[in-house]
């Protein structure tokens, strides 16, 4: 049990930790433009917040980032929501003042132009709370595969079906001695095969039973194969759906962030599916083929104990 809380925490942390979560929409991280200078080949060096308080002064009181020093321009980078861009303005015009959603450029130098092109493309890192609503039923969906697979590894291992001690004995022609006990599937026909005494019928019957047993829980999976592709197909209408809602009927451009939340909610929950289907459907696969192969070893194991346990007349009757 424990294991299983385990393994359904961690990938709760995997699913909502991932993507670079920030739990605020529409949030810009100043490493992620720093990053981006930097993968640019462009010099960017933190430097002290008193060498430039000209840049400071711009947009006092606010939360800074960092000073930075670049090739041949020097900018001030603040990270804060809830300001209004009109109420701030650079009198003299020396001072550049760009604003992409909730970070502030404040720099001056004869070499912004490609520090302007960076900060002005900076785009929000691709984060699972793009799916929106869909995570949930996506969460859902992960946690029931990986659930159902790990279970069913564990279950379906050779020490609680098929021991080599019980393959062993029966082909040596042993019988179940004190140290069996009934934790395998193979030991609890034994048992009912040698000292419960039932007919052929039953023991195979029994058999039938333990078999059906080790399939518990895979139409989970088989569900998940199902449901998280046509997930992942409605969360694509539901996207394409708010972007052509939310176009102006008047032919504008009207507000890219509108778009550009329903694109990535679109082609998101597609990948989100897809990427969830695929494993489970490789893991069902595998489980499946797994249990046949248990299966038929458990068949085998109910001839050999007819052949050996019950009078020949009554093996010769079915």
């Amino acid at each position: 049990m424990c294991i299983k809380l385990i393994l359904c925490s961690a990938y709760f942390i995997l699913l909502f930790g991932c993507g670079e979560y920030t739990g605020e929409k529409n949030h810009l991280s100043p490493q992620h433009f720093i990053k981006s200078v930097n993968q640019a080949n462009l010099d960017c060096s933190p430097v002290s917040n008193q060498t430039r308080p000209d840049l400071l002064m711009q947009l006092p009181g606010h939360r800074l980032a960092g000073v930075y020093q670049g090739n041949n321009f020097t900018f001030a980078l603040f990270d804060f929501t809830n300001f209004d861009v009109p109420e701030f303005d650079d009198k003299n015009g020396s001072v550049l003042i760009l604003r992409n959603q909730n970070l502030f450029l404040c720099g001056n130098g004869s070499n912004a132009d490609p520090y302007i092109e960076i900060f002005e493309n900076l785009k929000q890192p691709i984060t699972t709370e793009q799916l929106g609503f869909f995570i949930y039923p996506f969460g859902i969906c992960m946690l029931i595969s990986i659930f159902v697979t790990c279970e069913r590894l564990f279950s379906l291992r050779s020490g609680l079906t098929f021991p080599r001690k019980v393959a062993k004995a029966l082909r040596n022609g042993e019988f179940p001695n004190r140290q069996w006990k009934k934790r395998s599937s193979a030991e609890r026909i034994v048992w009912v095969a040698t000292k419960e005494k039932t007919s052929i019928d039953s023991l195979r019957s029994y058999t039938r039973l333990e078999i059906s047993s080790m399939g518990r829980g895979l139409f989970l999976l088989e569900v998940v194969v199902s449901a998280a592709p046509l997930l992942g197909l409605l969360g694509t209408v539901t996207g394409l759906v708010q972007v052509f809602s939310q176009m102006p009927s008047d032919g504008g451009t009207g507000s890219t962030s509108i778009f550009s939340e329903g694109i990535a909610m679109a082609l998101l929950t597609t990948i989100a599916g897809l990427a969830i289907a695929i494993p489970t459907l490789i893991s069902h696969s595998y489980l499946v083929r797994l249990i046949e192969k248990r299966a038929t070893a458990l068949d085998w194991l109910t001839e050999r104990l007819v052949d050996a346990v019950y009078p020949k007349k009554e093996g010769n009757l079915d």
